[in-house]
């Protein structure tokens, strides 16, 4: 939900405070590179020192984050705020969420494990769809109680609230697992372990490309999306039609969690061959997005491209857990968003440099074509895996 608060209004809140649009995809980057250098260091420490313990360091940095934002004016506090707020991301990524994970392998084996992934998605959607409706409303809310402030500080002292009871939940409700032995000496030999677990597999490396992929495309979405919505708009005062969107955005993704999984029951096609097939369709929804010229078209193609997002991210996530041994699972965790990260920070640059030439439906064309390509990745994949990975995921 708090991620959802600012979702819907984030390229729209940073431009109001003073950045061009091709600031935008500069801020985003520097989150990414930010990230990508502490992903894996703080996937690392979560096993080394407590995985519960880090996710609290990061709800810290969090709302540091968003109490530098809220007077925010101009390049540098937007900046800093950001960097914050990468920070935070980079110590969440594969913490809490392994806890669960762990305990649910221990107690009900690894094969039931899509079961698990698909709760665990759904309620974190739930929450995202929620906040991204309420995220459209509070601009205007926060105009009739404000008028003289930054109609988009509404949603950051709404974050803040959220993080004060997400820490309190988190504090009282979430055991602290053991922690691993772990000698800061050891930390190269620590990297080289779980790195030596990825060259290991003939599919997992495979996976990392396609997350890097994933990172690099839908950046272009996620910075572009609430501009080209504002253009076609013609404003951007009426914020509900943004919360609607995103809501949606979160909403089709969880109607895409809950329709992959009898499909993945049948035997008849595997876990991979559903990646390439949703991701070849994927980015050919793209493709189609930079198209639309008016509001209902552009909303129903921009929803449907994210239900497809969520039938595939089920298959994908199964297959990575099933792969990894329990006590790398933070780290290797980290590696796998850190991917997305690094795919992320580059597609930023990349499309922040083409962004005035092709403009953002150009862009858009560029990032569903490679989209398209990373689909042959889980070809390559599937023709490598073993009989497990072919099966896996799929359940009895």
């Amino acid at each position: 939900m708090v991620t959802g608060i600012m979702t819907t209004v984030m390229s729209l809140m940073i431009l109001s405070k003073g950045l061009t649009i091709e600031s935008l995809g500069f801020i985003s980057a520097a989150t990414s590179l930010i990230v990508v250098i502490l992903e894996f260091p703080s996937g690392i420490l979560s096993d080394a020192i407590g995985r519960k313990r880090v996710y609290m360091i990061s709800i810290a940095f969090s709302l540091a984050a968003r109490l530098i934002l809220v007077p925010a004016e101009g390049f540098l506090p937007i900046f800093l705020g950001f960097a914050l707020y990468a920070i935070s991301r980079a110590f969440s990524s594969g913490s809490i969420e392994a806890i669960y994970i762990n305990d649910f392998i221990r107690k009900r084996g690894p094969d039931n494990l899509h079961k698990l992934m698909s709760v665990m998605s759904a309620g974190e959607t739930i929450g995202l769809a929620g906040g991204a409706l309420l995220g459209g409303l509070l601009p205007m809310l926060w105009d009739r109680l404000r008028p003289d402030d930054n109609r988009y500080n509404g949603n950051l002292v709404a974050q803040i609230i959220i993080l004060c009871a997400l820490a309190a939940l988190t504090m009282s409700t979430t055991r602290e697992e053991k922690a691993s032995a772990f000698n800061p000496a050891k930390f190269g030999t620590y990297i080289a372990d779980s790195f030596r677990t990825i060259r290991a597999s003939k599919i997992l490396g495979l996976m990392l490309a396609g997350a890097c992929f994933w990172g690099l495309t839908f950046s272009a979405i996620e910075v572009y999306w609430q501009p080209r919505l504002k253009d076609i708009l013609g404003s951007d005062s009426q914020t509900w039609i943004f919360g609607m969107v995103n809501s949606g955005y979160f909403l089709a993704s969880l109607f895409g969690v809950l329709a992959i999984g009898p499909l993945l029951s049948k035997r008849r096609v595997s876990p991979l061959s559903w990646i390439f097939i949703l991701r070849l369709l994927s980015g050919a929804l793209i493709l189609l997005l930079a198209a639309q010229r008016s509001i209902f078209p552009f909303s129903a193609v921009y929803l449907l491209m994210f239900f497809l997002n969520g039938m595939t991210n089920i298959p994908e996530s199964t297959l990575f857990n099933q792969g990894i041994p329990e006590d790398k699972r933070s780290s290797l965790l980290s590696v796998s968003s850190l991917a997305v990260q690094l795919g992320g920070a580059a597609g930023s640059l990349l499309f922040a440099a083409l962004v005035k030439r092709l403009s953002i439906p150009g862009v858009w064309i560029v990032a569903g074509a490679l989209f398209s390509a990373s689909s042959l990745l889980y070809l390559k994949a599937a023709a490598g895996a073993t009989p497990f990975f072919r099966s896996a995921g799929r359940g009895k």
